[in-house]
């Protein structure tokens, strides 16, 4: 609570006792006694509200902070789950790379060797 409001609060409290005295003692109140009375009652129920906010802020921001650390956790966790994921496709993809090499190559094979083939086939029909 800065000074002045500290002060001030201090200040309407001590004449709000004196009121309450001059009240217990019968004597009559005045307007100003009431609008006094009235403002030290709205002045400690505003303290109290921000007594009330501060400490909901501050659990707002200790959730808050709690929340961001799950949130790190979880991204966290997400990345190793991506990396290893990544990983895997890798793996595959190099696997699936090598059959596909390994297939056009005996495919290759395959056509030389029918080429050759045919090509004797046509010596042969060439010649007769």
């Amino acid at each position: 609570m800065p000074v002045e409001e500290a002060a001030s609060s201090s200040i309407l409290s001590q004449v709000s006792r004196k009121i309450l005295e001059r009240l217990e003692k019968g004597k009559k109140l005045s307007t100003e006694d009431i609008l006094l009375l009235y403002m030290d009652m709205m002045h400690t129920e505003m303290r109290e509200l921000r007594e009330q906010l501060r400490s909901v802020e501050t659990r707002l921001e200790k959730r808050i902070d709690e929340t961001n650390k799950r949130i790190d956790n979880t991204e966290s966790k997400l990345l190793r789950e991506m990396e290893k994921l990544n990983k895997k496709i890798d793996e595959v993809h190099e696997k699936l790379s090598k059959r596909i090499d390994a297939v056009h190559r005996e495919l290759g094979q395959r056509i030389d060797e029918l080429n050759t083939r045919i090509d004797k086939l046509y010596e042969l029909l060439t010649t007769k």
